[in-house]
Protein backbone atom coordinates (compact mmCIF):
# COMPACT_ATOMS: atom_id res chain seq x y z
CA UNK A 1 0.00 0.00 0.00
CA UNK A 2 2.97 2.54 0.67
CA UNK A 3 4.33 1.41 -2.79
CA UNK A 4 1.62 2.04 -4.89
CA UNK A 5 0.24 5.30 -2.86
CA UNK A 6 4.10 6.96 -2.98
CA UNK A 7 4.62 6.19 -6.96
CA UNK A 8 1.21 7.86 -7.60
CA UNK A 9 2.05 10.40 -5.43
CA UNK A 10 5.75 10.69 -7.13
CA UNK A 11 4.67 10.39 -10.05
CA UNK A 12 1.45 13.64 -9.39
CA UNK A 13 4.54 15.65 -8.53
CA UNK A 14 6.47 14.61 -11.52
CA UNK A 15 3.32 15.80 -13.33
CA UNK A 16 2.79 18.86 -12.13
CA UNK A 17 6.81 19.57 -12.48
CA UNK A 18 6.38 19.00 -16.36
CA UNK A 19 3.29 21.23 -16.47
CA UNK A 20 5.02 24.11 -14.31
CA UNK A 21 8.19 23.92 -16.78
CA UNK A 22 6.45 25.05 -19.96
CA UNK A 23 2.90 25.58 -19.21
CA UNK A 24 0.44 25.63 -22.42
CA UNK A 25 -3.37 27.00 -21.50
CA UNK A 26 -5.84 25.39 -23.60
CA UNK A 27 -9.33 24.69 -23.82
CA UNK A 28 -10.57 21.74 -23.40
CA UNK A 29 -14.64 20.26 -23.93
CA UNK A 30 -16.09 17.79 -21.97
CA UNK A 31 -17.23 14.81 -25.44
CA UNK A 32 -18.11 11.98 -22.91
CA UNK A 33 -20.35 12.06 -19.60
CA UNK A 34 -20.94 7.97 -18.78
CA UNK A 35 -22.62 7.53 -15.05
CA UNK A 36 -21.24 4.98 -13.50
CA UNK A 37 -21.63 3.64 -9.73
CA UNK A 38 -20.16 6.39 -7.17
CA UNK A 39 -20.45 9.68 -9.80
CA UNK A 40 -20.02 9.87 -13.62
CA UNK A 41 -16.59 8.97 -16.15
CA UNK A 42 -15.93 12.04 -17.78
CA UNK A 43 -13.58 12.71 -21.09
CA UNK A 44 -12.54 15.90 -22.33
CA UNK A 45 -10.39 16.29 -25.16
CA UNK A 46 -8.37 18.83 -25.95
CA UNK A 47 -5.84 19.99 -28.74
CA UNK A 48 -1.79 21.27 -28.49
CA UNK A 49 -0.25 22.45 -31.70
CA UNK A 50 -2.85 20.84 -33.73
CA UNK A 51 -2.68 17.57 -32.13
CA UNK A 52 -5.60 16.03 -30.17
CA UNK A 53 -5.78 14.61 -26.99
CA UNK A 54 -8.39 13.50 -24.56
CA UNK A 55 -8.54 12.48 -20.79
CA UNK A 56 -10.60 11.15 -18.73
CA UNK A 57 -8.66 11.79 -15.50
CA UNK A 58 -9.86 15.14 -14.61
CA UNK A 59 -11.17 15.74 -11.23
CA UNK A 60 -14.21 18.21 -12.83
CA UNK A 61 -16.56 17.53 -9.94
CA UNK A 62 -13.95 18.66 -7.35
CA UNK A 63 -11.31 21.47 -9.13
CA UNK A 64 -13.53 22.95 -11.47
CA UNK A 65 -16.67 23.94 -9.95
CA UNK A 66 -18.73 22.41 -12.38
CA UNK A 67 -20.58 19.79 -9.63
CA UNK A 68 -22.47 17.77 -12.86
CA UNK A 69 -20.45 18.32 -16.13
CA UNK A 70 -22.62 17.64 -19.70
CA UNK A 71 -21.09 16.99 -22.82
CA UNK A 72 -19.88 20.41 -24.29
CA UNK A 73 -18.89 22.05 -21.29
CA UNK A 74 -15.44 24.39 -21.84
CA UNK A 75 -12.85 23.70 -19.31
CA UNK A 76 -9.75 25.71 -19.04
CA UNK A 77 -6.64 23.19 -19.35
CA UNK A 78 -3.37 23.72 -18.47
CA UNK A 79 -1.14 21.07 -20.53
CA UNK A 80 2.83 20.59 -20.82
CA UNK A 81 4.67 21.92 -23.46
CA UNK A 82 6.95 19.18 -23.72
CA UNK A 83 4.48 16.21 -22.82
CA UNK A 84 0.76 17.60 -24.08
CA UNK A 85 -0.69 14.36 -22.85
CA UNK A 86 0.05 15.22 -18.99
CA UNK A 87 -2.62 17.79 -17.94
CA UNK A 88 -4.41 19.87 -15.33
CA UNK A 89 -7.17 22.09 -14.94
CA UNK A 90 -6.82 25.58 -14.57
CA UNK A 91 -5.99 27.20 -11.14
CA UNK A 92 -5.06 23.91 -9.67
CA UNK A 93 -1.20 22.64 -8.85
CA UNK A 94 -1.62 18.87 -9.41
CA UNK A 95 -3.11 16.85 -12.08
CA UNK A 96 -5.01 14.31 -10.17
CA UNK A 97 -6.41 17.18 -8.26
CA UNK A 98 -5.24 19.53 -5.20
CA UNK A 99 -6.91 17.30 -2.49
CA UNK A 100 -4.92 14.03 -3.97
CA UNK A 101 -1.80 15.07 -2.68
CA UNK A 102 -2.73 14.97 1.48
CA UNK A 103 -5.12 11.76 0.28
CA UNK A 104 -1.96 10.15 -1.25
CA UNK A 105 0.32 11.11 1.43
CA UNK A 106 -2.09 9.47 4.26
CA UNK A 107 -1.97 6.06 2.17
CA UNK A 108 1.67 6.47 2.23
CA UNK A 109 1.53 6.92 6.02
CA UNK A 110 -0.87 4.48 6.80
CA UNK A 111 1.16 1.84 4.34
CA UNK A 112 4.58 2.52 5.97
CA UNK A 113 2.99 2.49 9.57
CA UNK A 114 1.48 -0.73 8.91
CA UNK A 115 4.12 -2.45 7.51
CA UNK A 116 6.57 -1.47 10.44
CA UNK A 117 3.78 -2.20 12.94
CA UNK A 118 3.31 -6.09 11.34
CA UNK A 119 7.20 -5.86 11.21
CA UNK A 120 7.25 -5.53 14.95
CA UNK A 121 4.64 -8.46 15.52
CA UNK A 122 6.60 -10.24 13.66
CA UNK A 123 9.89 -10.22 15.37
CA UNK A 124 8.35 -9.82 19.15
CA UNK A 125 6.55 -12.84 18.19
CA UNK A 126 9.79 -15.33 16.95
CA UNK A 127 11.29 -13.87 19.94
CA UNK A 128 8.90 -15.16 21.82
CA UNK A 129 9.13 -18.46 20.48
CA UNK A 130 12.73 -18.91 20.73
CA UNK A 131 12.64 -18.27 24.47
CA UNK A 132 9.57 -20.88 24.79
CA UNK A 133 11.91 -23.41 22.87
CA UNK A 134 15.11 -22.15 25.35
CA UNK A 135 12.81 -22.72 28.40
CA UNK A 136 11.53 -25.79 27.31
CA UNK A 137 15.01 -27.36 26.25
CA UNK A 138 16.00 -25.90 29.46
CA UNK A 139 13.58 -27.55 31.48
CA UNK A 140 13.97 -31.26 30.07
CA UNK A 141 17.63 -30.89 30.55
Amino acid sequence: MASVGGCSLAGEISDAGRIDAAPVRVHGVVDRVVQVKGGSDIRVSYQVDGERFATEDLPLGQGAGLTDPAVGTVVCLEAAAEHPETVRLCGQKYPGGDNMIPTEGLVVLAGATGALMSAGWIVAVARQEKRERERSLRGSV
